[in-house]
């Protein structure tokens, strides 16, 4: 099993099913199977909810964003771009997810779906953790260097392709050892990434992945919003304000530091437990209970998935200007109709 992928993001790799086909003890082996089976009245709500969430929250996220035209500016559409990847993360991530871990046989998709599935989920989660890094710099150089020149919507544009492509480019050696595997006579199939006698390679995409899609854009995040706090502290408002004005700075100060330390935490936490889990297995995979193998890796995946649902309420729901959006697009208006005989009273959405 020493040649199963580093890292594992999307679906779940089943490696219960590698071990079966060295296993002489099948009834041993598919304890494991077996134990998520007895969770699966807790595990598929669970899913269920990241997936309605996921993906309702960002798609609020992105109508308030098209809609409203004094809101098509960078940074938002660098929270558009997030909220579409966490969309497109919850959508492919979570359904094929739930199919693999809990179908006896296995992949049930076929062989291009594996490819497409297995590229498409990285990819997302790629596109969100960069995306996130983004909006740090770019808030970042709104507060603290408000004098200087912001980047224009065309250079927002070629940023978010750059995000985009490197985000390719970084699942393209996963993809090269993705393989998917037919077993008529057991009656399942897999879809999974296998390095064979490649450990060394493996070990050094796993950990460089680790690095450039975790502890990097940590530090970045952590970095720019510990920036813009100290900046927000020592801020002074201009002439002799009021004791309204101060009270106004200082509230607006606390909403911002309180944005800024859940940002981070939400970031951190949810993404800790995937990481934490593939560390552990690229170091010794027998450092895991082949019994709780699946269930553990579950709940780390799901986990991380959640950090799809966080977005949509730090980023908007928590944010004046979105709130007050979708207030005047879900509050009913009374408006007067005359006739001509009496007046009319309708409701409009």
């Amino acid at each position: 099993m020493e040649s199963t992928s580093g890292r594992s993001y999307g679906t779940a790799n089943l490696t219960i099913y590698m071990v079966k086909l060295n296993s002489s003890n099948s009834s041993s082996v598919f304890i494991g199977v077996q134990l998520i089976q007895s969770y699966k009245p807790l595990i598929i709500p669970c899913y269920t909810l990241v997936l309605l969430i996921g993906i309702f929250g960002n798609y609020l996220l992105l109508y308030v964003i098209w809609r409203t035209k004094k809101m098509h500016n960078v940074t938002n559409f660098f929270i558009g771009n997030l909220a579409f990847s966490d969309m497109l993360m919850c959508a492919t991530c979570v359904p094929f997810t739930l199919a693999y871990a809990f179908s006896s046989r296995g992949w049930v998709f076929g062989k291009y779906m594996c490819y497409i599935v297995f590229l498409i989920q990285p990819v997302t989660v790629y596109v969100s953790v960069f995306t996130l890094t983004a909006i740090a710099v770019d808030r970042y150089y709104a507060t603290v260097h408000p004098l200087k020149r912001r980047i224009s919507v065309t250079t927002c544009v070629y940023v978010l392709g750059g995000i985009w492509l490197l985000s390719f480019a970084l699942v393209g050696p996963a993809i090269a050892h993705t393989y998917h595997k037919e077993f008529q006579q057991q009656g399942f199939a897999i879809c999974e990434e296998f390095w064979f006698d490649k450990e060394t390679e493996r070990l050094a995409y796993a950990y460089s992945t680790l690095i450039i899609t975790y502890i990097l854009p940590l530090s970045a995040v952590s970095l720019s919003y510990i920036c813009i706090t100290v900046k927000l502290k020592n801020r002074v408002v201009p002439g002799h304000p009021t004791q309204s004005q101060a009270e106004y700075d200082r509230v607006r100060k606390r909403k911002i530091f309180r944005l800024i330390v859940l940002v981070v935490t939400a970031f951190g936490i949810c993404w800790l437990p995937i990481h934490v889990f593939n560390i552990i297995r690229d170091i010794d995979i027998n450092l895991i209970n082949k019994h709780y193998f699946l269930l553990i890796q579950l709940f780390c995946h799901w986990f991380a998935m959640s950090s799809s649902c966080c977005n949509p309420f730090l980023y908007a729901w928590l944010h004046d200007r979105f709130r007050s959006e979708l207030k005047k697009m879900f509050t009913f208006k009374r408006k007067i109709i005359p006739t001509h005989n009496c007046g009319a009273v309708s409701v409009m959405l």
